[in-house]
């Protein structure tokens, strides 16, 4: 009897577009070159974007590992690939407006919530089911994504919110999970982790001792080298129509 679910939050609860994207880092280094300016550092908008995409590329390797950088460490790693030198020649008033920059223009340009995630949580909660949000961070912070979760009502809904970048731990290691039934007193065995990403989410959970769901429209099972989901489904509406049997009513 499952009787607590995690989910993941990118391209399973919340997408997002490449436009999108591109708005938020176009903003991003647009006004921090101006804040920069302010202060008398003199760096060009080119070499603030091959600071930003080398500093993606320093915290995707970190989170291949299993562990993360806090947000903090990420701004400094950003703004010493910009130009070396420069995040110690700031004062910390600088670099919290920087910070609150990088992190805010996430409300501008914010995802899209998928239209059956409120349906899904709603149907769950009527089951008293404990929920969890399990989640890699990137470029937005955890704090972020709790203001906008709240904002649009969706972070009622759950019990935990648990974001790689506060725990500077990631999926799929293990801790994560263990951290995030810990907080909600559940038992692995009854818990099931809900994710688009088999190499994160669904390996994650099974290591844990789990039980998982693929949500992939297009799944490739030769990549599955730590075992098979327990369920896979095309999408969240497929998911919605066999709540029972994956919660263990029908």
């Amino acid at each position: 009897m499952i009787d607590t679910i995690t989910f993941d939050l990118w391209n399973t609860l919340i997408h997002d577009t490449r436009a999108n994207g591109e708005k938020r880092t176009s903003s991003r280094l647009t006004s921090i070159t101006e804040v920069l300016t302010s202060v008398g550092m003199r760096i060009s908008l080119e070499d603030l974007k091959r600071g930003y995409f080398q500093c993606l590329e320093n915290c995707v390797a970190i989170r291949k590992t299993g562990y993360d950088v806090s947000f903090q460490e990420q701004i400094k790693d950003f703004l010493e690939c910009s130009k070396k030198g420069m995040h110690s020649k700031l004062t910390e008033a600088t670099v919290s407006k920087i910070e609150s920059i990088y992190a805010d223009v996430y409300l501008e340009f914010p995802s899209i919530i998928h239209p059956e995630a409120f349906n899904i949580l709603e149907t769950l909660r009527t089951k008293n089911i404990k929920l969890a949000i399990v989640s890699n961070t990137s470029m937005t912070p955890g704090r972020t994504f709790r203001q906008f979760l709240f904002k649009h009502g969706l972070a009622q809904h759950f019990d935990a919110l648990v974001f790689s970048d506060e725990l500077q731990i990631s999926k799929p290691n293990t801790l994560i999970f263990q951290h995030t039934l810990s907080k909600l007193s559940a038992r692995a065995d009854r818990t099931i982790h809900v994710g688009d990403q088999y190499q994160t989410d669904i390996k994650g959970a099974i290591n844990t001792g789990m039980h998982s769901i693929l949500i992939d429209p297009d799944p490739n099972p030769g990549d599955w080298d730590s075992g098979t989901p327990s369920y896979t489904f095309n999408s969240l509406a497929s998911l919605l129509t066999e709540l029972p049997k994956v919660t263990g009513d029908s």
